[in-house]
């Protein structure tokens, strides 16, 4: 069975979803072109308090296909909820937990010597929730966990939204840079003068299967070198292709027969993860090259990856890129423009 998201967080039943989000295609009514804006564009009401008109959203109608994993998706889906889209999700990579036991024991050693560090460097919120998880593991409990990384003093760094994830589980984000970047972060240490002779560890994902591992996480360390600083890398979770997208026929096709409008990638192994379920690129380059389906990207670095993986250029493309908000605002001016 497909899995169809009509709204984040809603409660229905999985042919309810697949009914609401496919009624189009069904009844072969067209697909919307016209998107109006006002007041209400990025709120979904207006200054009187009152819903605003489902055709007064900025992306009224839009069939956005959401391919990231479970924990982004719910984010973004209700972004584009707001917006007026009506999201589908097919989740083409999924995110776990470490399971061999050495992977474990290497995670596990690096987080018992937290003092011989004075960065860690986040660049996801998965790492966050990972390590933290296996803190709360090895020192029973949240307080212990919590206690572990105030005794070591780090420096603990994230990008973007994910230093409110951090803070929230009641770390301090010591630096978030400018850029929601990892490149903005090395620029950030390097700015404020602590990359020279940091010792940063980095918690990044296990690219697992028949992925291949982009190339942001082996640049990023490159850069923390060249600044002069030490990085370690350890594995802290699992990235592996989504084992649920093969299920994904419905969605599958409306991508094909061109009744999807866009195709949003929050990271590069997610558009690896797509071609997998698509049996290769042409069925994406044909609804890009006849169907007109726009491809959009969370980021510079992403569309770069994913214009790579799929041989069709990405050119929508959030320029604010440290939380959803900027995808869906580079969604809404690409329909916009059009």
């Amino acid at each position: 069975m497909g899995f169809l998201q009509s709204a984040a967080g809603l409660r229905s039943s999985p042919v309810t979803e697949k009914f609401s989000c496919t009624q189009g295609l069904k009844t072969k009514l067209p697909v919307r072109k016209v998107v109006f804006r006002t007041e209400a564009a990025n709120y979904a009401v207006d200054d009187h308090g009152q819903l605003a008109r489902p055709e007064d959203l900025p992306l009224s109608g839009k069939r956005v296909l959401v391919t990231a994993p479970r924990r982004y998706a719910s984010r973004l889906v209700g972004r584009l909820v707001e917006a007026g889209a009506l999201p589908l999700w097919i989740p083409t990579i999924e995110i776990t937990a470490l399971n061999r036991p050495d992977d474990l024991k290497s995670l596990d050693d690096a987080l018992t010597c937290l003092e011989d560090y004075t960065h860690i460097a986040f660049t996801s919120s998965n790492g966050i929730t990972a390590v933290l998880d296996r803190l709360e593991a090895l020192h029973g409990g949240k307080a212990g966990a919590l206690k572990a990384v105030h005794r070591a003093g780090l420096r603990c760094c994230a990008l973007g939204a994910d230093a409110d994830v951090l803070e929230s589980h009641g770390v301090p984000c010591s630096i978030r840079p400018k850029e929601a970047s990892t490149l903005g972060l090395v620029k950030e240490l390097v700015d404020r003068g602590e990359a020279e002779g940091a010792s940063v560890l980095c918690p990044v994902p296990l690219v697992e299967g028949d992925l291949v591992e982009p190339p942001v996480v082996p640049r990023f360390l490159r850069a923390l070198e060249e600044a002069g600083a030490r990085p370690r890398r350890v594995a802290a979770y699992i990235t592996q292709s989504g084992s649920a997208a093969r299920g994904c026929r419905a969605e599958l096709k409306l991508l094909r027969s061109g009744v999807v409008d866009a195709v949003a990638f929050s990271s590069t192994a997610e558009a690896q993860g797509l071609v997998r379920a698509m049996g290769g690129t042409e069925g994406i380059k044909a609804a890009v090259r006849e169907k007109g389906v726009v491809l959009a990207a969370h980021g510079p670095f992403t569309a770069a990856g994913a214009s790579a993986v799929l041989g069709v250029s990405v050119d929508c493309v959030s320029k604010d890129f440290s939380s959803f908000a900027g995808l869906v605002a580079a969604l809404e001016d690409e329909f916009w423009a059009q």
